[in-house]
């Protein structure tokens, strides 16, 4: 199955609003077990199974966190990931974890923040795959600590389960096609967001 990138901007829309009602919901008292339970299965098929952001996704709500102040805080502090930037590379190279993506393309999509970070620049570097036909979130990188803010390298946590299962993208491939969404707000996000 050959995916455009508009459909890949779709799936990731769709992705980041059910991220965003999953961070919304977890201290939401209005919203009932079945439509958590719903909310929870929809977010985690977005995900390739072998993902470890996948097994963190919980289907259980601590009730006594639950409370108008938390809910009110979250609310106030938590923010839907933009969308900036989708490439399409092909000819990947796959981390040994990365078995059941199904084709020779890989869509890296870069997304904001969930939290303020002051200027809108990308913080994610989150890589969509084509798994038994259908788009799935395989991998996600981000951006390294140790630079500064006028050098952009992705990266992997050491300490997670994605690069200590090889869960990555080795080589993203040879860049065939983009889309450009948002403009970020910082001249080295602005010159990496025009650059092929």
């Amino acid at each position: 199955m050959n995916y455009t990138l508009e459909e890949v901007e779709k799936f990731i829309l769709e992705f980041t609003e059910l991220e965003y009602q999953f961070g919304l919901g977890q201290f939401d008292s209005s919203i009932t077990n079945e439509e958590w339970k719903a909310l929870v299965t929809k977010l985690k098929n977005c995900y390739s199974t072998g993902l470890g952001y996948y097994s963190i996704i919980n289907t259980i709500r601590d009730e006594s966190r639950m409370t108008l102040k938390r809910f009110s805080n979250n609310k106030n502090n938590l923010k839907k990931r933009r969308l900036f930037l989708i490439r399409k590379y092909e000819n990947p190279k796959f981390g040994k974890r990365i078995y059941d993506t199904d084709s020779n393309v890989v869509f890296s999509c870069f997304l904001g923040s969930n939290t303020e970070m002051g200027a809108e620049v990308y913080a994610s570097n989150t890589s969509v795959g084509i798994v038994n036909g259908e788009l799935k979130i395989i991998s996600e990188r981000t951006l390294n600590p140790d630079k500064g803010v006028d050098e952009i390298e992705w990266v992997y946590n050491k300490r997670s389960n994605v690069y200590t299962e090889d869960i990555t993208i080795k080589k993203d491939g040879t860049l065939v096609e983009t889309l450009r969404i948002f403009e970020p707000e910082h001249p080295t996000w602005i010159a990496d967001y025009n650059q092929g």
